[in-house]
């Protein structure tokens, strides 16, 4: 670019997502805003917008992909764009700066105290001149990021892409070929001194290789499960939990610092959050991350925390379960037999790595409910992501489709 370039926390003893039913009680669960009136009236005696990042390992809170490419991809079809849109975007960025959010214009690296300079290129779209740059660093002052941070520099962009160039999100949203969606992002966002055969030659062939090589990998609307599958099994009837259900969160200061293994609650506790939300809601006890972390260590750490991920052995379920009285079966990848499973009243504890709501390093989720549609609610630990998560509707291979073997039904 040449010329332009909730934390909810209820300061008891855990974390409830309240609902709102839209419709014969069969919609996701919505949090509640966290006002001061709100928090006033419900006792919630802390808040804090910040106080939910998690650390290291299963639980991180990060950008999805093995690489910077993968992870712009993901990042933008999560916005809503088709995978033939992010790719005319990864087409720019890869022209620009070969997605290296760091790079300055003549191939010097940035480091994190860098102010960049009007007239010279910088970032993922090389934002060149001040009016596109000053705005790039208020976004990193105001939320506390360097601004070679490649998730800083994708807000930006899609910063304007909300604001000023609202009007280059709508052409885009028209492509349906990549390399013409390279053009009109070129054309309407970028504005290099490249010609249109130039455009469409590197900048379009760039995005339809891209495009190729993602298509089987990233589905439209991946990142927010909004696509359907023959894997959904709509019978009429929702299971329990598709209200009600109890969340927890890892980061609630009651035990976000709590040891687990070698690590902490906070950033390697969603095992333990996991069984914790499942003891909670099929007995009917409060049993938080704190106790069931404090049982596994108690019970014999070696069973349960591996130090070499720094998270929780694929025996959490039972280690944990049977304490508290569950039984467990093994669903694995079967559909209709975990929705069996949950429309009889159980819950399922899988582990997977990857888009949201499971996490690149690794994490463990609740499948709590299943919709009368066949869509699948789940219960997350993982901070403000995990709130966001525990309201969508899943597709059911989107899930399965990260998850390994480890899956389990819990019941009474």
């Amino acid at each position: 670019m040449k010329q332009l370039s909730r934390f909810l926390k209820k300061s008891s003893i855990w974390l409830f997502l309240s609902v709102m039913v839209a419709s014969a009680g069969l919609s996701p669960a919505k949090v509640i805003a966290t006002d001061a009136t709100f928090r006033s009236l419900n006792d919630i005696q802390f808040f804090s917008p910040d106080a939910c990042r998690v650390g290291g390992g299963e639980g991180t809170e990060t950008l999805v992909g093995n690489d910077n490419l993968e992870k712009i991809l993901r990042f933008f079809v999560g916005k809503g764009l088709t995978l033939v849109q992010a790719s005319g975007i990864a087409g720019n960025f890869k022209r620009e700066s070969g997605f290296n959010p760091a790079i300055i214009q003549g191939g010097a690296i940035a480091d994190a105290n860098y102010s960049p300079v009007n007239g010279v290129g910088f970032g993922l779209a090389q934002w060149t001149f001040t009016s596109r740059q000053k705005p790039l660093v208020d976004l990193a002052r105001s939320t506390n990021r360097p601004i070679i941070d490649l998730q800083l520099q994708l807000d930006y962009t899609w910063q304007e892409l909300s604001g000023p160039y609202a009007r280059s999100l709508e052409n885009l949203k028209q492509s349906t070929e990549p390399g013409n969606a390279a053009y009109v992002f070129h054309r309407d966002y970028e504005g290099s001194a490249d010609t249109e055969e130039e455009v469409r030659r590197n900048r379009g062939g760039d995005a339809i290789a891209i495009y190729n090589d993602f298509k089987e990998k990233i589905p439209d609307g991946s990142t927010t499960t909004t696509s359907s599958s023959t894997a959904c099994t709509g019978t009429g009837k929702a299971s329990a939990f598709v209200d009600g259900f109890t969340v927890y969160n890892q980061n609630d200061p009651q035990w976000n610092d709590a040891a687990y293994g070698a690590s902490t609650i906070g950033a390697a506790g969603c095992g333990p959050s996991a069984m914790a939300m499942i003891i909670t809601n099929l007995t009917g006890q409060t049993v938080t991350p704190l106790d069931t972390a404090n049982y596994g260590a108690n019970h014999n750490p070696s069973t349960l925390y591996n130090n070499g991920i720094s998270g929780s052995l694929h025996n959490v379920h039972e280690v944990i379960g049977e304490h508290w009285g569950l039984s467990s079966t093994y669903v694995g990848k079967d559909v209709a037999k975990i929705n069996q499973g949950l429309r009889d009243g159980g819950l399922v504890i899988m582990a997977g790595s990857g888009a949201a709501p499971f996490t690149e390093g690794g994490h463990f989720i609740v499948v709590r409910a299943v919709t009368a549609e066949g869509k699948w609610l789940v219960g997350d630990s993982n901070g403000t992501a995990g709130i966001e998560n525990s309201k969508k509707e899943y597709d059911p291979q989107f899930i399965l489709d990260m998850v390994g073997s480890y899956s389990w039904l819990l019941t009474k």
